[in-house]
């Protein structure tokens, strides 16, 4: 690959990732918003945690992802619940 090709491909990749302002907000999270306006405000940090990822100028806010155990605790039916 040519030092020009590599150039250009570089080029596209910078070019998806935005370099403006965060325009739009996907919260996949569920955050509340003042942990999501952090998250606009700190958007590189987000990202480089990966708790967030950036397409264009929109922010992705991620869920966590859990274990198994995890998850179950969070969906287990409570006592006296009706199914």
């Amino acid at each position: 690959m040519s030092l020009d090709a590599l150039r250009r491909r570089l080029d596209r990749i910078e070019a998806r990732q935005g370099a403006g302002h965060i325009t739009s907000l996907c919260n996949l999270a569920g955050h509340p918003a003042p942990i999501a306006a952090e998250a606009v405000r700190d958007w590189r940090a987000w990202v480089a945690d990966g708790r967030a990822s950036r397409n264009g100028d929109t922010l992705i806010l991620r869920a966590p992802v859990l274990t198994a155990e995890q998850w179950s605790a969070a969906h287990e039916p409570r006592s006296g619940s009706l199914q």
